[in-house]
């Protein structure tokens, strides 16, 4: 794969449940070692795009290429395909982790695929938990026996110890409390630069696809409002949403200062 080749590549992905359309002929590329953000109100179908790429909803592809997997085809259902090398860090970290395993262990599971010892696999779980701004002490403890922030960054260090090429991201900061988020967020885009894999995020807060967003990508009832890069998208939004969407953000952040100033 040359370094300017598409990592992954989606052309009119339409997902149907029942007499509803949820997604409507979406299509985008994904870059090697981007930050690809999907945003949009609730209910505008970013999830169900995560959905569709894991398999996890009948979804309907024109042309559906993953360069990694070696898998381009045309008129196939990703379900059917699935994704080798990815993964899909969701919103809630406790729903994602096996309550019985130690965050170790769970971390461990992820290097299934590479020919390690039982002292490698250790190492190299400690190494992914300090990556995570995780002390050697998280490796034996369970997940209901740390934070909610601290689950978040071990689910991030199961994703990339394994070194994957794609991660999904399904608002993973949401429940989080904000100065944990801002922590999370910088440490994620550091590792994402450091391992050099593609993040597909999708958020609510347009603060992040800020700061951190290569490209983004903006979602309305299921169909795709704007794709631009970073600098395109906040300078002039190919939409009257889009624009509708930055402008509501700056006008929570001014209420807020606001409110802190008072």
């Amino acid at each position: 794969m040359s370094p300017s080749e598409p990592i992954l590549s989606v052309e009119g992905l339409t997902v149907r449940v029942g007499t509803a359309t949820l997604l409507h002929d979406v299509s985008f590329d994904v870059a090697r070692g981007e930050m690809l953000c999907v945003i949009g109100e609730s209910g505008a179908g970013k999830s169900t795009l995560l959905k569709a790429m894991q398999g996890l909803m009948p979804a309907d592809c024109r042309r559906f290429r993953f360069a990694p997997g070696g898998i381009d085809v045309s008129g196939a259902m990703p379900d059917q395909i699935g994704l080798p090398r990815t993964r899909w860090v969701m919103q809630d970290p406790l729903a994602a982790l096996n309550p019985r395993q130690t965050l170790g262990r769970s971390i461990a599971e992820s290097l299934h695929r590479h020919a390690m010892t039982a002292e490698q696999r250790r190492a190299a779980t400690l190494d992914a938990l300090a990556e995570a701004e995780l002390s050697p002490e998280f490796h034996d403890l369970l997940p209901g026996q740390v934070s909610l922030g601290q689950a978040q960054r071990a689910c991030l260090a199961r994703a990339l110890v394994a070194k994957l090429e794609l991660i999904f991201f399904d608002e993973p900061l949401s429940t989080l409390d904000a100065l944990v988020q801002k922590k999370i967020a910088y440490r994620m885009d550091a590792l994402r630069r450091q391992s050099g894999a593609a993040f597909v995020f999708v958020t609510h807060d347009i603060g992040f696809a800020e700061a951190y967003a290569d490209r983004v990508l903006v979602l309305k009832d299921g169909r795709v409002e704007a794709s631009q890069t970073r600098s395109a998208f906040f300078a002039a939004p190919a939409s009257a949403y889009a624009r509708a969407l930055i402008d509501a953000a700056e006008t929570l952040g001014a209420l807020r200062t606001q409110e802190a100033a008072e």
